[in-house]
């Protein structure tokens, strides 16, 4: 590490640039499973609603079918 870094205690993943005072994350592994589990829960909702949709659909439809009996 270059001497305008340096590593935030107790993480060895985060690295402070001195003449910035950015922190970064350096866990690639942690980042592409954040990315991951953002996607996946996008999914989730997407498919929740879907559901939501479909039941309601089937609400209607029930109610049209049993006003014509």
């Amino acid at each position: 590490m270059d001497e305008s870094k340096r590593q935030v205690a107790d993480n060895p993943h985060l690295v402070k640039n001195l003449n910035t005072g950015i922190v970064s994350n350096t866990d690639q592994d942690g980042y592409k499973a954040a990315v991951a589990r953002k996607r996946r829960n996008k999914e989730i909702k997407a498919l929740k609603q879907e559901v939501h949709d479909l039941k309601e659909r089937i609400i209607k439809l029930e109610a049209v079918v049993n006003s014509d009996k």
